[in-house]
């Protein structure tokens, strides 16, 4: 199984933005190859804040990432308001980000 997971740290949006900028940077010598893979993806981020916007612009840039590597999308485990690493552990997105990892077979 091929699979290319994402997860950024857990810092601003912007960050995470650029980190998935990184990614296509570093893919473009090789993105052809890559799309005739038809490889999986996840994305796995969390954020302190928890509006329901939180995600939006690190959602779409995601799945145009996918579109344009031709990666078959798993899922998206969006953690809003995970405010501390201990918070994060104890919250709901753990056991979801758990069950996404068993299903990718």
């Amino acid at each position: 199984m091929r699979i290319c997971l994402f997860s950024p740290p857990r810092f601003t949006i912007t960050e995470c933005l650029l980190n998935l900028k990184k990614v296509v940077d570093r893919f473009c010598s090789f993105n052809s190859s890559l799309q005739s893979k038809h490889m999986k993806s996840a994305l796995l981020a969390v954020a302190w804040n928890r509006d329901s916007w939180t995600f939006d612009a690190l959602e779409s840039h995601y799945k145009t990432l996918v579109r344009y590597l031709n990666l078959k999308d798993q899922g998206m485990i969006l953690g809003r308001g995970c405010e501390t690493p201990g918070m994060t552990a104890r919250s709901i997105y753990m056991s979801k980000a758990y069950q996404l990892g068993k299903s990718l077979r």
